[in-house]
């Protein structure tokens, strides 16, 4: 899978990477987190699988503080509505 991203840096200057692994966790995305942190302004993320689908990322869920904490809290809604 790959994480695409780009920014813009405090000078204007846009910048575009990106990163792979076999699984993104919270760490990859954690990444976004600590770009923003130091003052970027993040223009796009999005995921691209090995099937080629693209899933575009929302924006305004990287403020710049680490969000393992909320993706456990997701995936534990998530796994209780599969229950109920």
């Amino acid at each position: 899978m790959f994480l695409y991203f780009s920014y813009l840096c405090p000078d204007g200057y846009e910048q575009r990477h990106h990163l792979h692994s076999q699984d993104i966790e919270e760490i990859h995305l954690d990444t976004l987190n600590c770009f923003i942190a130091f003052g970027f302004v993040l223009q796009s993320a999005y995921l691209i699988d090995e099937q080629g689908c693209r899933t575009h990322l929302p924006l305004e869920a990287f403020d710049g503080w680490p969000m393992a904490h909320h993706l456990q809290k997701l995936q534990e809604q998530y796994q209780g509505a599969l229950i109920s």
